[in-house]
């Protein structure tokens, strides 16, 4: 080792200095590296050396950013699907709420200005509406006037109820007896069947029959009467809601029927069935004014609905001692009833059963006096 030689302390000495300047150096390149400057301090001017090795120092210390995920073309229509359905869902509910408020102002305004009206048209048009009221009151009361009838003095007493069972037209029938009445004809159809039985079994009945059959087929009338059947009015023409007709329609069914009766087999018909049993106060004045009583029955097997022949025939063999029994030989097919009568009539008389015809005896009538 010569005297000029520094030693391995010198060196090692030396050496430190210069790595740490060195580093100084680097770090402040590195920090003006990444402000976009040079240093120019107290190490001077970087060499190229110097730059590189800043270059590397700078991208090691960088921060590591995750890369950008790539997107697929279908997920950015779906989002923006997504988007812009939200923005109509949204728009739509504006656009109702603002409806609803603007309904709401309207019906509140509205309300106000129909009472309103309403009230100064109540107050303007009241006297008319009186008027109208008075005059439609008035209409009624002649169209009453008009259909008024002044009925006759009854002879007899007026009836509140009709009778049900023999005994309520003829007092103390006899034992074992019922009445049968047979309604709606004179048929050409069904009436001569019924009367050919009727002598087969050597029983008599009761008819109760309609004006314009009586007008049609008076050569049935005529043999009802001659074979010893009683004759009942049953109205001219049959008009369901019998006892709802004005005063006058009551009066001419009534009276119509009765004079053609007399005039067809001079016969005076001493009761009257009302069409469908239907009976009220009026009516109940208008037959005592005209010499009769109100009939009805007790027994209805219903054969003018159809039910079937054992139907009618069960029905029909319930009859006790003093029952009235209805059933049909007019007003439609009555093939039923006329199949249920060939047992019925044999099967009574059998029973020992006697069916008599409904007339009035003369002390019934002095009884009905006034």
């Amino acid at each position: 080792m010569s005297a000029n030689e520094p030693s391995a302390v010198t060196r090692r000495v030396l050496l430190t200095g210069a790595v740490a300047v060195a580093g100084a150096g680097l770090v402040d390149a590195v920090q003006s590296a990444a402000r976009g400057s040079t240093p120019m301090g107290r190490v001077g001017r970087t060499t190229p050396d110097a730059r590189a090795t800043a270059s590397s120092l700078k991208s090691l210390l960088a921060p590591a950013t995750e890369p950008a995920p790539i997107s697929h073309p279908l997920q950015e229509f779906e989002a923006a699907l997504e988007h812009a359905q939200a923005k109509q869902r949204t728009r739509q509910r504006v656009k109702q709420r603002n409806a609803a408020r603007r309904h709401d102002a309207a019906q509140h305004k509205h309300g106000h200005g129909d009472r309103a009206h309403a009230g100064a048209s109540n107050r303007r048009h009241g006297s008319g509406v009186k008027a109208a009221k008075h005059d439609r009151h008035a209409e009624r009361i002649r169209r009453r006037a008009a259909e008024h009838v002044d009925l006759p003095t009854a002879r007899i007493q007026v009836q509140t109820r009709p009778a049900y069972y023999l005994a309520d037209v003829a007092p103390e029938p006899p034992r074992r007896t019922l009445a049968l009445t047979i309604d709606d004809g004179p048929d050409p159809d069904w009436t001569p069947t019924v009367l050919r039985l009727l002598d087969k079994y050597r029983m008599q009945a009761t008819f109760c029959i309609v004006g314009v059959h009586v007008a049609s087929y008076p050569r049935l009338v005529r043999d009802i009467a001659r074979a010893g059947h009683a004759i009942v009015n049953h109205s001219y023409s049959h008009p369901l809601n019998f006892a709802r007709l004005n005063e006058r329609r009551i009066v001419h069914e009534i009276t119509a029927n009765q004079q053609l009766i007399e005039q067809t087999v001079k016969v005076t018909p001493q009761l009257f069935r009302s069409p469908g049993g239907d009976w009220s106060r009026f009516v109940y004045r208008a037959l005592a004014a005209y010499d009769l009583l109100p009939l009805e029955w007790d027994v209805d097997p219903e054969d003018w609905t159809l039910p079937g022949r054992r139907v009618i025939q069960r029905r029909m063999l319930r009859a006790k001692p003093n029952d009235i029994v209805l059933c049909h030989d007019g007003g439609g097919d009555r093939q039923e009833t006329v199949r249920a009568l060939r047992r019925v009539l044999p099967k009574w008389k059998h029973s020992g059963y006697t069916v008599v015809p409904l007339r009035v005896p003369e002390t019934r009538w002095q009884d009905l006096q006034r």
